[in-house]
């Protein structure tokens, strides 16, 4: 008789443990409710919901850098509207019939021009800076009391994770976007610039006047720390400001560009339409046109500058799309998988419900039977 009850109470807690079972499937859909149930589906469920989590993380880094994608397009098609319309305004005081009060609003309207371009040029979506390169935390254009405005960003680009392991440059620098390549060398040649200019060779680095003499070229690295290397010697001319010159070195792959920043092109033109050189000191008006002129061949290179940088903004928005569709799509395909692998067969989960509530009706019949029986009873 004990025996019989023990077997009972037994089969009474195997048929419990089968109920929670059925229970916690019904309640939440998930096939397991603790990873022993089965451990070889319960470590293929880990894997396939790390990948899930991997690709919903690309997913919203790629989506993150498509807003700001978007936003560096949007402020680079204004840039070049405003480029544009400087190169109306210059050829309208190149004409003859312009009078100098037209010129004076030309120079002032050229001023605010360059002001929009400084709110452009530090264009922020989500507390990052869309042009200041690799560190996106920095604001990239500073102004200082005089008005001059200098890019304090790096000639590098800040890169995201498109695909397990795989990475792409993001966008433009301010390099790209707001200087032009006024003057350029390559192995064995020789390099012109202003002393305003910056030198960038074809790695990225940056080579800097040493001052205050400066008759030497320093490579300044991509974190902007001085090295060893130099260029020497650098010859000057006497103009104001003077031009200076400087002989490549006589490398395979050399490549020297001098880029001149838009700021300073549109404050040298400003000061050229209000007939004054860069210290404020009066010139005459026949040098003043001369170089209203010049500055406006300047501009066009510029816009061509500012063109190339954005059809190569264009080409690297096209990789973040495709990524983001091909990322979506494998997000898709393992979310499904997870929920093959790890969702209870409805279906199954009632049958066997259904059966374990004639399991315990038989049980407990077979329960209150064996209780009524007399030791008499029993025996017999």
């Amino acid at each position: 008789m004990i025996t019989q009850t023990e077997q009972m109470t037994y089969r009474l807690s195997l048929l419990n443990t089968q109920q929670q079972r059925l229970t916690y499937q019904t309640s939440t859909q998930e096939k397991l409710q603790d990873g022993s149930d089965d451990s070889m589906l319960y470590s293929r469920l880990i894997l396939v919901d790390e990948k899930v989590r991997t690709f919903e993380g690309l997913k919203t880094q790629i989506q993150k850098t498509q807003v700001q994608n978007n936003m560096a397009d949007s402020s680079m098609a204004e840039i070049k509207k405003i480029l544009e319309n400087i190169k109306e305004q210059l050829v309208k005081a190149n004409t003859a019939t312009t009078t100098d009060d037209g010129i004076t609003a030309i120079a002032s309207s050229l001023a605010g021009l360059k002001e929009n371009l400084f709110q452009l040029a530090n264009t922020q979506v989500e507390n990052e800076y869309v042009f200041a390169g690799s560190d996106s935390s920095i604001k990239p254009f500073e102004k200082d009391v005089n008005g001059k405005i200098t890019y304090v960003g790096n000639s590098q680009l800040k890169k995201v994770a498109i695909e397990e392991g795989s990475y792409r440059e993001r966008g433009i620098n301010g390099f790209d976007m707001m200087t032009y390549p006024s003057s350029t060398a390559y192995k064995g040649g020789t390099l012109t610039f202003k002393e305003t200019d910056r030198i960038i060779d074809q790695d990225g680095n940056e080579w800097k006047l040493n001052s205050p003499t400066n008759d030497t070229l320093t490579k300044y690295d991509l974190n902007g720390n001085a090295t060893t290397d130099t260029i020497n010697p650098v010859t000057s001319d006497a103009l104001t400001p003077p031009t200076y010159s400087a002989s490549m070195p006589n490398v395979d792959g050399t490549k020297f560009e001098a880029k001149t920043s838009i700021f300073d092109l549109v404050d040298a033109t400003v000061n050229a339409l209000k007939k004054v050189d860069s210290n404020g000191n009066p010139i005459s008006a026949e040098n003043a046109k001369s170089l209203v002129a010049n500055y406006q061949g300047e501009v066009d290179k510029a816009y061509d500058s500012v063109n190339i940088a954005h059809a190569n903004l264009g080409g690297k928005n096209k990789i973040f799309e495709i990524s983001l569709e091909r990322v979506s799509s494998k997000l898709t395909q393992f979310d499904i998988l997870s929920r093959n692998l790890g969702s209870a067969d409805l279906a199954q989960v009632a049958i066997e419900s259904k059966a374990l509530e004639l399991t315990y009706t038989a049980l407990y019949s077979t329960i209150s039977k064996t209780n009524q029986l007399s030791l008499v009873n029993f025996l017999k």
